[in-house]
């Protein structure tokens, strides 16, 4: 509602788009407006700046002033202003309170509308009073928040502002915590529907993160399509025909739906545990993504000989087949005596595999986070066809059994790969040769 206002909405509606930055903004920041700070921006901004404190390194000091705002002081409507004008630009919204300004910069499909927009709206804050700290937070989709947060951090704080983000998905589950933890029983009725309105809201721009891989559809995996009914016998058969194959539709859909979601939980973790994400490549059938892989290398071993190929594997079923497979989630490390080649395919890091199963060695028991495994070894003949790639360890995990929880498994299990031997692969390369 604050967006047209503020002219951000034509009078005819002809620039209204779901995926308008400003209709986001109005949306969000102006329902939140019409709760008291303490209970609505505050828990929320601190929660979700505590998701990804890790991953950035002011955002303690972002917290504590955010928290120590002084809420009996605010006035009402004066401590939050929308698209300010300045010399220098426009904030998305700018906050006001008794120990600092946060300025907050929104985005949600598009980037930066230019290389210094960023420095520009940090200069805005310098130019405010100087007795207040100045917080600049920048939010959007996670991935975009860690390359734009790294890209411009040091040139930020050279200006004593504290530049700090805070993901989308990450203010989704910050509300998803109010409402669900211990606090929420102190929340009125209007106060719980304003953040449930907001949780659907950021939800349905799909900000909501992976949670597991049954998420939203445990409930249907035992009414799936029962391959005996015979559909024209009546009209009862009928409808349990139609409302089975729905039900296996919808299973369908949200398989796919929560891959896509575990795969970029994978991606925005995976530096958080040490590792650098390098590619992704996916093979579709049917027009239906079955083949999913995501290339790492290890950040620590960045310089030091360290060649490795470190790789995520999702398989999905292909339902054409007579004998469908089971769906695969492989963690791998592929040993190669070089830096892998930026020409890498998908089919080179999936023939290496498929094409020598005959080379599979002996397996062992691991543990990872005190979780048994079986951890496999497969040698790889013929290097030279597959990109110099001459080996590998792998681990199969059941697919539809992971969660979000089992993220930081999948680089404790990079981990424990990257602790295998290498150097019969490196003896095979050198008589090779």
């Amino acid at each position: 509602m604050v967006e047209e206002f503020y002219g951000k909405i034509s009078r005819s509606g002809s620039n209204l788009s779901d995926s308008l930055e400003d209709k986001l903004t109005g949306d969000f920041f102006g329902t939140l407006r019409y709760m008291d700070f303490c209970d609505g921006l505050q828990p929320i901004l601190c929660g979700a700046l505590r998701k990804s404190e890790k991953q950035q390194a002011e955002s303690q000091a972002a917290i504590q002033l955010i928290e120590n705002v002084n809420c009996t002081n605010i006035k009402d409507e004066e401590h939050i202003k929308f698209w300010p004008k300045h010399d220098r630009g426009e904030l998305d919204v700018l906050l006001e309170f008794d120990n600092c300004y946060i300025g907050i910069e929104v985005k949600f499909q598009s980037g930066l509308s230019s290389d210094d927009q960023l420095i520009r709206e940090a200069n805005i804050l310098c130019d405010l009073p100087k007795d207040k700290k100045k917080i600049l937070l920048f939010i959007a989709k996670h991935e975009s928040c860690i390359s734009i947060y790294r890209k411009y951090k040091k040139d930020i704080s050279k200006q004593g502002v504290h530049f700090v983000f805070a993901s989308w998905e990450d203010i989704l589950q910050s509300m998803k915590d109010i409402l669900n933890g211990g606090k929420g029983s102190k929340y009125t009725f209007g106060q719980k529907l304003m953040i449930r309105d907001l949780v659907r809201l950021l939800t349905r721009k799909d900000f909501d993160t992976f949670l597991s891989m049954t998420n939203g559809i445990a409930d249907k995996l035992g009414q799936l399509i029962e391959k005996d009914v015979h559909v024209m016998l009546n009209d009862k058969n009928y409808k349990d025909y139609t409302t089975n194959y729905k039900n296996a539709a919808y299973v369908v859909f949200m398989t796919y739906k929560n891959v896509e979601k575990l795969r970029e939980a994978i991606k925005s973790k995976s530096e958080e545990y040490g590792y650098v994400f390098i590619k992704g490549y996916e093979e579709k059938r049917a027009g239906i993504v079955d083949d999913i892989w995501l290339t790492f290398s290890k950040e620590a071993n960045t310089g030091s000989g360290d060649t490795s190929l470190y790789a995520v594997n999702i398989f999905l079923t292909n339902t054409n087949e007579k004998h469908p497979s089971d769906p695969i989630f492989r963690v791998l490390r592929y040993i190669s005596p070089n830096a892998i080649s930026k020409n890498l395919t998908r089919e080179n890091l999936a023939d290496a595999f498929d094409k020598n199963a005959d080379a599979e060695r002996d397996t062992c028991g691991i543990v990872v986070d005190e979780i048994p495994m079986t951890l496999h070894q497969r040698d790889i003949n013929n290097p030279k066809d597959y990109a110099g790639l001459q080996g590998c360890y792998y681990v199969d995990l059941p697919l539809m059994s992971i969660s979000n929880d089992d993220i930081v498994h999948i680089f404790h299990i990079f981990d424990e790969l990257s602790k295998q031997s290498d150097i019969a692969y490196s003896q095979q390369a050198t008589n090779e040769e």
